[in-house]
């Protein structure tokens, strides 16, 4: 009876404890330097919540069977070519840095990977060949077309880098935070691939092979506890303990764009460095600019809140900043010597 007794008092305690460690977390991380989402990212696939009326700039929505999303056209266009934004697993489709570029003279894209019509909804088993009717498009709608440069975040890496793999129409690539193999998709009740290419899906790392402990510590507990969620070893050990990993590296051999790569030393959504510095293995010109104390996406004090997770992005406030800024540089100087 004592037993039974002592062990009712512990779970008490425990689930007092849980609740008071909650509540703490609430006000910890619901405070003004918490990353906050643009307005768009609370519903990705609604167009009516992009901004269309833009000094400068003219915004069209693009709907062109599996090619979904918006055109921005610089009422003064100062560069030559095209540059093509890609989102990442959120599923948006990178519309603050389109919109950027064109408000400096590049003519841009802001396309869907997923989500909405005629694409996957999900993000998994995604076509490569969705791009295809990207490049009919700019053929047939855009004369003075080239360069094509591809700038991608994170999971939207990922895919460019795979683009750039199959079609050379993509003469440049800007990877932030990006990923050397191709990984499971994110439906976890159609659980595969993230990509198929001509029917099939390719090889992928399977993140439920990851560190069992590794996957509890970062992504449950913190659950539990409300506390920011972070990915990295997760997809650190699900390499690790692949035994074929290396069959599920992106063919990056195949890609003839040049190739810059943007990332923080202190990424907690993957690790970047590792795998831009495992893409450069495989292409000796590809460029890698590393931020010390930065993360995976150069916002505030690396942590995202998106309303029911937090997820830790990496790196504090003043060097996310830093990153920021230095990295714009960076890219704004790659593009300016590709599209002159």
């Amino acid at each position: 009876m004592k037993g039974l007794l002592f062990s009712f008092l512990m779970v008490v305690i425990l689930v007092a404890l849980i609740f008071i460690i909650r509540i703490y977390n609430d006000r910890k991380y619901n405070s003004a330097n918490v990353a906050q989402a643009p307005e768009y990212y609370k519903n990705v696939s609604d167009i009516s919540l992009y901004p269309t009326s833009i000094d400068g700039v003219d915004v069209t929505y693009v709907d062109e069977g599996k090619m979904q999303g918006f055109r921005l056209v610089p009422k003064q266009k100062s560069h030559r070519g095209l540059v093509i934004c890609f989102g990442g697993s959120e599923g948006s489709p990178n519309f603050e840095n389109a919109e950027r570029l064109a408000k400096e003279g590049y003519e841009t894209f802001a396309l869907f990977m997923f989500g909405m019509k005629n694409q996957e909804q999900t993000l998994g088993r995604i076509p490569l060949e969705q791009f295809e009717a990207v490049i009919d498009y700019i053929n047939k709608n855009i004369e003075a077309k080239q360069p094509i440069s591809v700038l991608a975040a994170s999971k939207g890496a990922e895919y460019a880098l795979n683009l750039a793999s199959k079609y050379h129409e993509i003469d440049n690539l800007i990877l932030i935070a990006p990923a050397s193999h191709n990984f499971a998709g994110l439906d976890f009740n159609d659980y595969g691939s993230s990509w198929t290419y001509k029917g099939n899906e390719l090889p992928y790392i399977d993140i439920k092979k990851s560190s069992f402990s590794s996957f509890v510590n970062n992504v449950i507990i913190p659950t539990i506890i409300k506390s920011p969620v972070s990915y990295k070893e997760t997809y650190k050990s699900a390499i690790e303990k692949d035994l074929a990993s290396q069959e599920k590296l992106i063919p990056v051999k195949a890609v003839k764009a040049n190739i810059l790569m943007i990332v923080g030393e202190d990424d907690r959504m993957w690790d970047s460095l590792a795998m831009a510095n495992k893409i450069k293995e495989q292409n000796a010109n590809a460029q890698i600019y590393a931020y010390q104390g930065a993360g995976h996406i150069f916002a505030n004090n690396g942590i995202l809140n998106l309303g029911t997770v937090r997820i830790a992005t990496g790196g504090t406030a003043e060097n996310n900043k830093k990153a920021a800024n230095e990295s714009r540089k960076v890219i704004d100087a790659f593009l300016k010597g590709k599209h002159q």
